[in-house]
């Protein structure tokens, strides 16, 4: 069994299809998202937009208005939310507008400073715009607590210094183990992804293993060894190799895009292993059936990683949704349990989660190893 095993590693390495699937296909892909995901975050930060300020006599009453104009616009300073460009009247503004040199303006209506912004706004403005409105109506409601503490003359120098002292009025608090990051479910997804491509290791290996299928398999046939032996030295090899491949890139992943798996890094690999395992021995179940090609099997796969959410957003919403309305149906998919594996290694502040998955992948890999050995058994044949 020994020298089965020894030859069906070296047979596997040499061959290019492992490289492909369990080694280069997800490096190729974290390079794809790591290119994607670089200017994630630069995206979801405020940038000066280019703003109109109609400067008319009503803006000039505002009480503290142009200051707060003037601090917003400041180029060096902390808080430069807009480039300013002042206007006699709304009209030009608008036009201004329309023109495109401005994506809207500030006016003082009826007392009240309004924002007027164009309806074709960049991702850039759409990220602006809330957050100027949030300083503008900030500012509305510190005018009218100071006009409501003059009018009842309890506006003295401590009322005033409250006024002007910011309010927090929610903190960012990190109630996980790792900063959250959005783009790391979609790593969670790649690694299970790869890791369901072994797979496709072990389903050649087997195929190829078939008395019918080659010569090789003919005299395996023939040599007298067990056909449990044979299944198991298969069975190893891919392992094996399906194994070092996925922990090379994982490392990868880790180290050369960047990724964060979290406090509990060193599960990840009884993770990797499991989900190899599993695949392995799924592979090894779908060998045993001649009609059963590699494209039918990367085919399905590919349809399993969609409820992973590995192709993008409208993918990973899609996830969610079915992982909230059908649990079971969900955690059927083993590549859902891979996925969720590393999820809740990041996320949860308890491993529970993470052993139950370990336990579901382990009950599939032994479940397809059955089948696999019922069907190994079961095979006769006319002639060799």
């Amino acid at each position: 069994m020994y020298t089965l095993f020894k030859y069906q590693v070296i047979r596997l390495f040499r061959d290019k299809m492992v490289l492909i699937w369990a080694f280069i296909f997800p490096v190729i892909l974290s390079l794809l998202f790591m290119a994607m995901f670089s200017g994630l975050a630069n995206s979801y930060a405020a940038h000066a937009i280019d703003f109109g300020v109609v400067a008319d006599s009503a803006y000039d009453k505002a009480p503290g208005l142009s200051t707060l104009v003037e601090k917003i616009s400041d180029a060096h300073g902390e808080n430069h939310l807009i480039n300013a460009t002042s206007f006699t009247s709304a009209q030009e503004a608008e036009e201004a507008v329309q023109e495109g040199s401005i994506s809207g303006y500030l006016d003082v209506e009826e007392g009240n400073p309004t924002i007027h912004v164009t309806p074709s706004l960049s991702e850039t403005e759409q990220t602006a715009i809330p957050i100027i409105k949030a300083v503008i109506t900030s500012y509305i409601q510190t005018r009218d607590q100071a006009e409501s503490l003059a009018k009842n003359g309890k506006l003295d120098a401590q009322a005033l210094a409250q006024l002007q002292t910011p309010h927090i009025s929610t903190e960012r608090e990190q109630i996980t183990q790792a900063p959250s990051d959005p783009q790391v479910r979609y790593y969670f997804s790649l690694l299970a992804f790869a890791c369901g491509m072994g797979v496709m290791v072990s389903l050649a290996a087997t195929q190829d293993a078939m008395p019918d299928a080659s010569e090789l398999g003919a005299r395996r046939a023939m040599a007298g060894v067990p056909r449990w032996r044979v299944l198991a030295s298969i069975f190893m090899g891919s392992w094996l190799c399906t194994l070092v491949c996925l922990l090379v890139a994982f490392y990868f992943i880790r180290i050369v895009v960047g990724i964060n798996f979290g406090e509990h890094v060193e599960l990840c690999h009884i993770a990797i292993a499991a989900a190899s395992f599993m695949s392995c021995a799924a592979g090894m179940a779908l060998g045993t059936f001649k009609r059963i090609t590699g494209g039918i099997v990367s085919g399905i796969i590919t349809l399993l990683s969609l409820f992973t959410g590995l192709y993008g957003s409208a993918a990973m919403s899609f996830a969610s949704t079915f992982e909230q309305n059908f649990p079971l149906l969900a955690s059927l998919n083993p590549l859902w349990q891979t996925a969720h594996g590393f999820y809740s290694l990041l996320y949860y502040d308890t491993l529970d989660p993470f052993f139950q998955n370990c336990t579901a992948i382990l009950i599939m890999a032994a479940v397809f190893f059955t089948v696999a050995l019922i069907r190994m058994r079961r095979m006769s044949y006319a002639r060799l």
